[in-house]
């Protein structure tokens, strides 16, 4: 019986078991390192920002690596604040769960490139690779797009990769190749932070996993998915198990409002009249990642530990996240402040 459960467990990447390190150390770096973050003052100045050179100047003198272009120095900053948990963390498993949207991303958009038969070349696909992640744009390029069989993949992305290429080829078109590659990955990280034994990191995931579940409800409604593929693109369990989620794709919104009622998402009912509207599927996302960056900020007030770093890395995210809001606003010819409801602040101070 024991062997029939885990072939059913997806295989996740391998970790290094002699890696070096501890909490302690890591949470003392991160101490230093959090002078560096915005805050709601960098925030406040970054949504005032009237020019390029405004938002440039702004990630300087918050410790972003200098380059021509803004979207060049988040790049550079993402890059080296991953390499810095990667280097950091006792435990791969930290890095690996936080890296893998980007490798889903990446997989994705490999399959796409064979299956949709794009004409352009490596270089074009490598300025789409989404990075850090555990799969870098040559392997990608060599054993998915050009099928070279001596650039083997990793036996977790191999699985997921043939979940994929079955689900293209039963006949439902791209969107099959996305709906398997995020189940697949959420899987991944789900038994990954199982196996860290970090009830704090599967809380984290958990509510990730509900809130997009609860966001694909609402589409559903709006725009009548059918049953089989509302199945099909909900992820594993949360704090709410999946058997719940499928029963509430028949329910009223009143029946849903008092399911969620007692849950951690009991707020984000306020959310479900107004989804319907122009704005309200932009409203509810914001109110989804407020809800989660009030889980993650949680992790400031731990002195040392998983949490207070993690929360170090998320807060920085953020504030690639408010980066980029701003940017599409000035690029539009607009100033910072006309993207201020879009603001997503990580933590107040």
């Amino acid at each position: 019986m024991a062997d029939k459960a885990d072939k059913k467990r997806p295989l996740i990447p391998a970790s290094r078991k002699d890696k070096s390190g501890s909490w302690g150390y890591a949470s003392g770096r991160v101490w230093c390192r959090e002078k560096n973050l915005m805050g709601r003052a960098g925030l406040d100045r970054l949504y005032t920002s009237i020019s390029t050179e405004d938002v440039r100047r702004l990630l300087l003198e918050h410790g972003y690596p200098q380059s021509e272009t803004v979207e060049a120095m988040v790049h550079a900053e993402r890059c080296l604040v991953y390499g810095f948990l990667d280097e950091v963390s006792p435990l791969d498993g930290y890095y690996q769960a936080l890296v893998l949207g980007r490798d889903a991303h990446n997989l994705k958009l490999a399959l796409k490139w064979v299956f949709i038969r794009e004409a352009s070349g490596q270089e074009d696909f490598k300025t789409l690779i989404l990075m850090p992640g555990l799969l870098d744009a040559d392997l990608l390029w060599r054993s998915v797009v050009r099928g070279d069989q001596a650039a083997s993949m990793p036996d977790w992305a191999g699985a997921l990769l043939a979940e994929a290429r079955q689900a293209y080829s039963e006949g439902f078109g791209p969107g099959a190749i996305d709906r398997a590659i995020d189940r697949g990955i959420h899987a991944v990280i789900a038994r990954i932070v199982s196996e860290l034994k970090d009830p704090w990191l599967e809380g984290y995931f958990k509510r990730v996993r509900d809130l997009t579940n609860l966001e694909l409800l609402l589409r559903a409604r709006v725009r009548s998915l059918e049953p089989g593929l509302y199945r099909d693109s909900l992820l594993s369990d949360g704090l709410i198990d999946l058997s719940t989620w499928l029963e509430l794709y028949e329910a009223s919104d009143q029946e849903i409002m008092d399911a969620l009622c007692g849950t951690a998402y009991q707020g984000l009912t306020g959310y479900f009249a107004g989804y319907k509207e122009r704005e309200g599927p932009e409203a509810f996302s914001l109110a989804r990642d407020r809800e989660l960056s009030g889980y993650l900020a949680e992790g400031t007030a731990v002195l040392s530990g998983p949490p207070r770093v993690l929360a170090y890395v998320m807060a920085r995210e953020s504030e690639f996240k408010n980066t980029r809001i701003v940017m599409s606003a000035l690029e539009d010819g607009l100033e910072g402040q006309a993207a201020v409801a879009l603001r997503r602040d990580f933590i107040e101070r």
